[in-house]
């Protein structure tokens, strides 16, 4: 009774894994884990009450080969040299889909040859289809992980673990910055400024065409002297433009107009709370040196040229050599590119583009602005939606374009010690700041679409495989019963002897399981396998559909763990029918044709 109380305890248990993706009750996820544990329980008590006595030697031998195949020793060790081989040729460098299909097969093979050596006919053909399930889910797993790893990373070298940002601006940014920095969790923080512009090739010999090829970009205004505190835009440098390329390259020669902070009762108690870095009466001495700033460095587009008595749609096109400061290259302000957007607009080291404001332009009554630039560096982020439309310049030259030349900014992005803690320090830094008017945005809601169904499509293929195993334990359940049957005789003299119904179920308990186990840690092997040859082979995908160049593999103990204790959790639940069938043999029944 104890063990029919548990066995349907245990049936919650099924729920315990699925509460892990979808978002259930918390009484009935409460429940789940209860069976959970009662189905642990129930495994633990089966393993010490009889097991290990010679219920567990009778349900062995069933499934042990009586005679092994004469030939099969040779064949192993030929499949063993072409496993060995096939990926001694993958790990140096040899690309070719039929030497990784040999392998896998060859792998195959020789895991069948094995198993037919130890295991019968019956056992064999049970414990195949296991193996196929849990190879095919660890390798679907491994590869969805990868998938949702190099995501993640590749989105957390752009994009910073946390984001603060206010809708009108930041005048008050330096000292929100250094309050930031004091939060527990946090490692770096940078300003930073968005603006989606225009951005297009120019030919500084030939001057505007007709033909220019546009982009739209995503302009990010960066502090070189913070910036890499907070992404990884100097690795990306290195990779797209094959060199070491530092950001105190991204220069401009732009003065911005200083702006006070506001009054200490509009602004947040803990930042109202914080000394300027730059000191008490910064203000003065700071307006004091714009003033004296050449006109030249001050001047925000669409602004009338005084100093020079013209108007800017009077100023001529820029050339090379030219006596103008403002058009000679190595005086331009510099900009990055993305890997992607500079090959599609053939941009390199050094060519110059126009950048133009479209902003200025939903007005009828004036212009687009532009500003041209010299290329200082090309990255690769490896993630084609930010090679193909970011591009990072000095903050300075987004100030000017979207704040009018105004010292305030977008927001400050933060990079915490472990970016799992983004949503606690999110949480903190919200305390701190009361009402609507400040954003505070973890890396998970950046692309919160993209991870989710990322995240949606891993546990529905999972769980898709998970019913390959669950098909593939049927076999057992069908072999054990068929056996059952069979072995009638053979039961009713067990129990005419003095076995119990409890001992002998716990003799098929011990088949079923032996075949699971057999089956699940062969199938984990080859999962293995499978996933180096997939890792080895560097399968290309298109970066315009996935977002990454290669087919990512990522294995994961736990996921290999949780795999493991499903297959068996299943391959006891197929054991119990015929089981309980057997307990309840009469042998009078079993012996009647005898």
């Amino acid at each position: 009774m104890l063990l029919l109380a548990l066995f349907v305890t245990s049936w919650a248990a099924l729920l315990g894994p699925v509460s892990l993706f979808v978002d259930l009750p918390p009484a009935l996820v409460t429940a789940s884990w209860v069976g959970v544990a009662a189905l642990a329980v129930l495994l633990l008590r089966w393993l010490l009450s009889g097991a290990l006595g010679y219920e567990s030697a009778i349900g062995l031998r069933i499934i042990r080969a009586e005679r092994r195949p004469r030939g099969s020793r040779v064949a192993l060790l030929v499949c063993l040299l072409l496993v060995v081989g096939g990926l001694l040729a993958l790990n140096l460098g040899v690309q070719s889909l039929a030497l990784v299909v040999t392998v896998a097969a060859a792998s195959f093979l020789g895991l069948l040859l094995l198993l037919v050596q130890y295991s019968s006919i019956f056992g064999t053909t049970s414990i195949v289809g296991v193996v196929l399930g849990v190879a095919a889910l660890i390798v679907v797993q491994s590869v969805a992980t990868g998938f949702q790893h190099e995501f993640e990373r590749r989105v957390l070298g752009v994009y910073a673990h946390i984001n603060v940002t206010r809708s009108s601006g930041m005048t008050e940014y330096r000292r929100f910055e250094s309050w930031l920095r004091t939060m527990p969790g946090v490692k770096g923080a940078s300003p930073f400024v968005y603006y989606a512009m225009m951005l297009a090739p120019f030919d500084p010999e030939g001057g505007r065409t007709d033909d220019l090829r546009l982009a739209s970009v995503l302009v990010k205004g960066i502090e070189p002297a913070t910036a890499a505190e907070v992404i990884d835009l100097p690795a990306h440098l290195e990779r797209g433009s094959g060199r070491a390329i530092p950001l105190g390259v991204l220069r401009s020669d732009f003065e911005l107009m200083p702006v006070p902070d506001r009054e200490a009762e509009e602004l947040p108690a803990a930042v109202a709370a914080t000394p300027d870095p730059r000191g008490p009466g910064w203000y003065d001495a700071v307006l004091e040196h714009y003033a004296s700033v050449p006109a030249a460095r001050k001047r925000i587009p669409g602004e009338i040229r005084t100093d020079l008595g013209v108007d800017d749609d009077e100023w001529p096109e820029p050339a090379a050599g030219g006596d103008d400061a403002r058009f000679d290259a190595t005086a331009l302000p510099t900009i990055f590119v993305g890997a992607t957007l500079a090959k599609e607009l053939g941009l390199h080291e050094d060519s110059m583009v126009m950048v133009v404001d479209p902003g200025s332009s939903w007005d009828s009554s004036s212009e687009p602005e532009f500003q041209y630039y010299r290329v200082s560096g090309v990255f690769q982020a490896g993630f084609q939606e930010y090679d193909s439309r970011l591009v990072y310049v000095h903050i300075k030259e987004l100030q000017r374009f979207k704040y009018r030349g105004r010292d305030q900014v977008s927001g400050v992005d933060l990079r915490l010690d472990n970016a799992d803690l983004a949503a606690s320090v999110g949480a903190e830094i919200r305390a701190e700041l009361p009402g609507r008017e400040y954003s505070v945005l973890e890396w998970q809601n950046l692309n919160e679409n993209l991870f989710k169904s990322i995240r949606f499509q891993k546990n529905l293929i999972t769980i898709i495989l998970s019913l390959v195993i669950t098909v593939a334990t049927f076999n057992v359940l069908s072999a054990l019963w068929t056996m059952v049957v069979r072995r009638s005789a053979e039961v009713a003299i067990l129990m005419s002897m003095g076995a119990t119904g409890p001992q002998v179920a716990r003799i098929f308990q011990v088949t079923g399981m032996a075949i699971g186990l057999s089956g699940s840690l062969a199938g984990v092997g080859f999962g293995l396998i499978l996933c180096w040859l997939v890792h080895l082979y560097g399968h290309a995908l298109d970066p315009e559909v996935y977002f990454i160049e290669s087919l990512p593999v990522e294995i994961s103990v736990t996921q290999i763990g949780w795999i493991l204790g499903m297959t068996l959790a299943i391959c006891f639940v197929a054991t119990l029918p015929p089981s309980l069938r057997a307990a309840k043999l009469r042998p009078v029944e079993g012996l009647r044709y005898e």
